[in-house]
């Protein structure tokens, strides 16, 4: 495990880098850092940008939100593409040259959490200019010249990411309790807005399991058969007053097939893992302790007072 500063990563199309945001409301906004955690250049210093989306053919583009988070669908976020050489990321250069290009209006409203495609050409964002946050497709050049809508309705749909082959793109929606912003479930699309079904993966259809299940930052496998997400699956830590105030303070790591099969917990602890993307092996040496314990070495240890004392 590489531990570094930053949320929203990205992969460079070489694996070699990655973008990250900051804080978000403070300098920088963008970052890039080698993936091996040994050096970090800034890519912007302007504050108030969050989620990063790397060009997979285009090297020298980064696509991220510029604006407050998590804020009314009216409120002013334009999805940004940002422009540089990666030439300039050397060892002695801390800051990089960029150009930055609004591709959404102002006027529009609340255009966020950018996703560009497999093939490079096309951009998914959320969208409140229609009173409520859905899913639209624009240009990933041009921006606006070229938009059309995925989604449609009543709720909020956040978060897409396009499957590998570019035919499919997985997003969390509340439309099944839209008046609920506390449920969100996975929801896979076809590109043209057809074909939308969800992933119920706390149990089946109906179940109480699932109706209160709230995932989130939904992500594919590189083979494209796997989901990685955000999800309460866990449960809330017994003593929440002794956590650190995050977004989502009980979001642990989990893996499922697209078809929910095959659930998997990644992580297990009071903090939110959150925004994870699925990238290569980095070829960073394990740092294990050493050889796997025997099964018989458990050790005695006494029960805590709290578990026997009967109070």
């Amino acid at each position: 495990m590489l531990c570094v500063h930053g949320c929203f990563p990205s992969f460079s199309p070489d694996t070699k880098y990655l973008a990250l945001n900051g804080d978000f409301f403070k300098s920088p906004g963008v970052t890039i850092l080698h993936a091996d955690g040994s050096k970090r250049w800034v890519l912007t210093k302007q504050p108030n940008l969050f989620d990063t989306s790397w060009s997979p053919t285009e090297s020298g583009v980064v696509f991220t939100s510029a604006g407050p988070i998590f804020e009314t669908p009216k409120a002013t976020v334009r999805v940004a593409r940002i422009e540089f050489d990666l030439s300039e990321l050397a060892d002695d250069r801390g800051d990089v040259d960029v150009a930055v290009k609004e591709l959404t209006r102002q006027e529009a409203g609340n255009d966020a959490f950018p996703a560009v495609s497999p093939c490079g050409r096309w951009v998914v964002f959320w969208s409140g200019r229609s009173g409520h946050k859905n899913l639209y497709i624009v240009d990933a050049a041009r921006g606006e010249e070229t938009i059309r809508r995925v989604t449609d309705g009543e709720w909020i749909d956040t978060m897409p990411s396009w499957s590998p082959d570019g035919e499919l793109i997985a997003f969390s929606s509340n439309r099944h309790e839209p008046a609920n912003a506390a449920v969100f479930s996975i929801y896979p699309v076809w590109t043209d807005g057809t074909g939308l079904r969800r992933v119920h993966v706390a149990g089946p259809a109906g179940s109480t399991e699932a109706d209160r299940e709230r995932i989130n930052h939904v992500c594919f496998s590189p083979d494209g058969e796997w989901l990685l997400f955000t999800a309460n699956l866990g449960g809330v830590v017994a003593e929440p007053i002794s956590g650190p105030n995050q977004f989502q303070p009980y979001g642990d790591l989990y893996v499922c097939r697209r078809d929910r099969s095959g659930v998997r917990r990644l992580t297990c602890n009071a903090y939110e893992n959150g925004t994870p993307t699925w990238g290569p092996a980095l070829g960073v040496e394990s740092s294990s302790l050493g050889a796997p314990a025997p099964d018989d070495s458990l050790g005695d240890f006494d029960e805590p007072l709290w578990l026997t004392s009967g109070v």
